[in-house]
């Protein structure tokens, strides 16, 4: 994608004059310039300037046009005009034969992007990459993104690292970049799993450094994430480091209390003190109710005490039935095993066998055809700041939204054997003095499901991103976002529509009113069967805004580049199908997708930077 220097000049403006006036009361969360492809279709650069050589998977990266999702964006504090990001990029999948964690930097305010990946992959002969723990232990796939500055530019970015069969060795990791994020450095493994396919798996990573202002611990590098053990025995592990990320500390769990946890996020306020999030779900024994629950610590991440509940709230997360429940579970297990997407297993919470709907063996018995999606917090709190107030988004149904499904699509809790759904919404509430504030919608609207939610709060100002179907011309609670129910082609399957968006919100009063605008200048139909051998879609786990005072940078996942097209394997869906070329034998079996780089896999990730 091209940029003017117009454009440039304007973003280099804004945010030089934002920051200075961090503190004054803001207007509106404007828009400044329009979208900007972040993964863009060009070629791929490797860390620290290293050559490409023969062989390398980088080498096709970018022009073969893959999939990237599950984004994170950091501005850097200390020059607001670099930002980084990430994804989970599948450009390495055709030369390496797994995803890796891609890593992309402007230098420009977000208007122009130079991208690469982390140092490490199978295929990476470069002194950083044969340097990698992650390639001395021949870990084939990494992803799950997410980054943090220190406030003299350097940056710390974690993710997972598994392979996809035995040994598995789900593992999480933090690598360290300084010069502004522009020199890579190190990867450290913080916490390893095992062996077995269905052993510990360590995943959903978190991570925060100490900026503030007054705390006598900054500079500390903090990170949580999931540890799966089956059974719903999954817990939230912590490591801290106190040298720049030259080392961590022993792992520690800080969820005990509460069994089946997820989507750790962490706060760290002004002095130093120490908040991480996480979602408790619901147990079937109903010993555990659906929460947001949170832990403290207030000695650098030493220690933390007990888990208090934040929030109770009624989830929104998607589930359906599957048409033939086995050949689902073996799809999904094909589709993991060649780096074609998730396991996307159901867990005791849903209410049927399947997250997320497609067409062959990953069609539903409701006809939809959707990504999964589940309710999830974001915490964050401001370093600058002298009040030590922290800030909390989270989606979930909204109460009295709920009606009784007309198929076996669900969203909210059930009412005994009746399944139901409602709308999604995002929920606000902050802690102060007095205990946290009664949860409120953050953009209320009468239309539309509203999902991934993320929040960052600097300088005074809070800014927050999420995605929303309220352009969905064919909205409706009884319907997943891009589907249209009410009318459907002879094989079942709901129409395709074009209407999901991303939109942001900024307060400069702690919350207390919002100034919401649409993101996204082009909605998009998020239901593309990219995954699975182009039978289901996946649209990642979540978005993400980063801020300095008034600037912020908001990333998404967005399909509006990839390429249409129609399955001939199977009848109906086709506007859900992507571009694909395949040949039929004389026994009638198709053979593989033989053009996977002609744009029918090019989900990317967008971007915007607003002011407000």
């Amino acid at each position: 994608m091209r940029h003017t220097n117009t454009r440039v000049a304007w973003i280099a403006a804004a945010v030089a004059g934002l920051t200075a006036a961090s503190m004054q009361p803001a207007a509106a969360a404007t828009p400044v310039g329009g979208n900007v492809a972040v993964t863009v279709d060009t070629a791929y650069v490797k860390a620290n300037g290293s050559p490409v050589t023969t062989g390398d998977a980088i080498a096709t990266c970018g022009t073969n046009r893959r999939q990237q999702n599950e984004p994170s964006a950091a501005v850097d504090p200390r020059s607001p005009a670099i930002i980084v990001a990430g994804s989970n990029d599948y450009c390495t999948v055709e030369g390496a034969g797994g995803t890796w964690t891609g890593y992309y930097r402007s230098t420009d305010s977000g208007a122009s992007w130079v991208d690469s990946v982390l140092p490490g992959y199978p295929t990476d002969s470069s002194p950083e990459g044969l340097a990698s723990p992650l390639h001395q232990r021949g870990i084939t796939n990494a992803g799950d993104p997410v980054q943090a500055w220190d406030n003299q530019g350097r940056l710390f970015y974690m993710g997972n690292a598994f392979n996809r069969a035995a040994p598995q060795n789900g593992s999480v990791w933090v690598a360290t970049y300084d010069a502004d994020g522009a020199r890579y450095l190190r990867t450290r493994i913080v916490g390893s799993g095992t062996p077995a396919i269905n052993g510990r798996f360590n995943d959903k990573t978190s991570i925060e450094v100490d900026r503030g202002v007054a705390s006598p611990y900054q500079g500390n590098v903090y990170a949580a994430w999931s540890i799966f053990q089956g059974a719903g025995n999954n817990s939230i592990s912590f490591t801290r480091s106190t040298d720049h990320g030259v080392t961590f500390s022993t792992p520690a769990k800080i969820s005990t209390g509460s069994k089946n946890v997820q989507f750790a996020d962490i706060a760290v306020t002004g002095n130093g003190t120490v908040y991480i999030a996480f979602r408790q779900f619901e147990t079937i024994r109903g010993h555990q109710e659906s929460a947001i629950a949170y832990v403290v610590s207030r000695d650098g991440g030493r220690t933390f005490g007990k888990a208090a509940v934040a929030a109770r709230f009624e989830p929104f997360d998607a589930a359906d039935s599957a048409g033939d429940p086995e050949a689902a579970e073996e799809a999904h297990e094909q589709a993991y095993e060649n780096a074609d997407g998730p396991e996307s297993e159901a867990g005791e919470e849903s209410v049927g066998d399947s997250r997320d709907c497609g067409s062959g063996p990953f069609a539903c018995q409701s006809g939809f055809v959707f990504f999964r999606h589940d309710s999830q917090p974001r915490i964050t709190a401001d370093p600058k700041a002298g009040d030590q107030r922290v800030y909390l988004v989270y989606d979930a149904t909204i109460p009295g939204t709920e009606v009784a499904s007309q198929t076996t699509y669900n969203t909210a809790d059930p009412v005994g054997s009746t399944l139901r759904v409602g709308q999604g919404g995002v929920y606000f509430t902050a802690l102060g003095t007095s205990g946290w504030a009664t949860p409120k919608l953050l953009a209320p609207t009468t239309r539309g499901h509203q999902f991934f939610p993320d929040i960052n709060a600097d300088g005074g100002v809070l800014h927050a991103v999420w995605h929303d179907s309220r352009l969905d011309p064919a909205y409706s609670v009884q319907y997943p976002p891009g589907n249209d129910g009410a009318h459907r082609d002879t094989a079942g399957f709901a129409a395709a529509t074009v209407g999901l968006d991303t939109y942001g919100g900024s307060s400069a009063n702690g919350g207390a009113s919002w100034s919401v605008s649409r993101l996204s200048t082009v909605s998009q139909m998020p239901n593309y069967e990219m995954f699975g051998d182009r039978r289901v879609p996946f649209h990642g786990d979540y978005n993400y805004v980063s801020s300095i005072g008034h600037f912020a940078f908001n990333v998404w996942t967005d399909t509006r580049q990839v390429v249409g097209g129609d399955d001939p394997r199977y009848a109906g869906g086709e506007g859900f199908d992507v571009k694909q070329c395949r040949t039929q034998d004389a026994s009638g079996a198709w053979g593989p997708d033989t053009c996977p780089n002609a744009g029918g896999l090019d989900q990317d990730i967008f971007g915007q930077a607003t002011t407000g």
